[in-house]
């Protein structure tokens, strides 16, 4: 009896050993043997999470002085609709309105001088036939006519200056005062055409002078203009931070923000997804602070340029040599988020040809 039980017992060991033999030597065969090949993910299935920053359709407008002065008068307030050319601002112009005035009064002056140069070239009389003024011709008239009694009375004279009537002495002198007459009138005559053409002279350099003149008030009133600061487009305006008094410069122009109340995100994409978002494609939008649902959007432009990005993210692997493309997604009229608020954007579904948002 005692031989059966260790003749079982010796069965059962050898067994037990044959069995732990068996069980390593596959467990390494599977150590041993290659892993499995690994499915491939689809790039299409995978979430698209980008990052943007919200702002007007077609983007912001700022607005902001040439040239730096004082806050004089304020027209309108932060937030509220704005017309295309509407006076938002004037700034300091008294010195400006002040040259203004002195171009006018220049202009005034030199219209009246040429009034009366032109009254004056008006009142001509035909002069040996050219034009001359009415004044000098007028004294050429009288030289003329006191030429021709001392003519009639030399020629009264000469016959008795024969006979020994009239002194040879006096009648000399007649004919000398002839002479004299004579060359008075061809002086007479020559200066009446120089005045006239003098006259004629002045009044072409006075219409030239009203000319510059003029230019010189055109360019007073555009000085003045742009002191006053207008709104360039119809919109919102979401931002003033101008106040009474104060000095505005040309470095403060994002102080007063102009644009439409439509909004948009401009998401920035790297380079390995871009040809991953394409036209039309819904990517629901989120508050990157709060995951607050902010509403959806449709991609309207895609860039074909890439680029660095001007602001961080909350992503603990993002890389700052990494080059983004930018991509316009446009946001339905009901969504209501500040501008420049940074947000986070989620591609709904796969590319679908959804329909826009409202």
């Amino acid at each position: 009896m005692k031989k059966v039980r260790a003749i079982v017992g010796l069965l059962l060991l050898i067994l037990v050993v044959v069995i732990g033999l068996s069980y390593i030597q596959i467990s390494l065969r599977k150590a041993s043997a290659p892993p499995a090949p690994s499915r491939t993910p689809s790039l299409d299935a995978a979430p698209v999470r980008l990052y943007g920053l919200v702002e007007p359709l077609d983007r912001e407008v700022f607005l902001g002085p040439q040239q730096p002065r004082r806050v004089e008068r304020i027209f309108v307030q932060e937030g509220q609709e704005v017309a295309a050319g509407q006076v938002l601002c004037e700034l300091e112009q008294k010195v400006e309105r002040q040259a203004l005035e002195v171009a006018k009064s220049r202009v005034t002056e030199l219209e009246g001088r040429l009034n009366l140069v032109l009254d004056e070239l008006n009142r001509v009389m035909p002069l040996s036939g050219q034009q001359a003024l009415q004044v000098a011709a007028q004294r050429v008239r009288e030289l003329e006519g006191r030429l021709d009694l001392v003519l009639d009375e030399l020629k009264r004279k000469q016959p008795l200056s024969h006979t020994g009537a009239v002194a040879e002495l006096e009648y000399s002198q007649k004919s000398l005062e002839a002479e004299l007459v004579r060359k008075q009138i061809a002086t007479a005559t020559s200066q009446a055409v120089i005045e006239y053409s003098q006259k004629s002279l002045e009044a072409e350099l006075l219409r030239r002078q009203i000319e510059t003149a003029r230019a010189e008030v055109e360019l007073r009133s555009r000085e003045l203009e742009i002191l006053t600061l207008r709104s360039p487009i119809q919109g919102r305006l979401y931002k003033f931070d101008v106040r009474m008094g104060e000095q505005l410069t040309p470095q403060d122009y994002r102080r007063i923000v102009i644009g439409k109340e439509e909004k948009q995100v401009r998401l920035f994409v790297e380079t390995f997804w871009l040809d991953k978002v394409r036209m039309g494609d819904i990517f629901q939008v989120q508050d990157a602070d709060t995951m607050r649902n902010i509403g959806s959007g449709r991609v309207v432009a895609v860039s074909e340029y890439v680029g660095a990005r001007d602001f961080r993210s909350e992503d603990s692997f993002e890389r700052l040599d990494t080059k983004y493309a930018q991509v316009i997604l446009r946001v339905g009229k009901a969504a209501s988020v500040p501008l420049g608020k940074l947000v986070l954007c989620v591609r709904a579904g796969n590319h679908t040809a959804n329909k826009p948002p409202d």
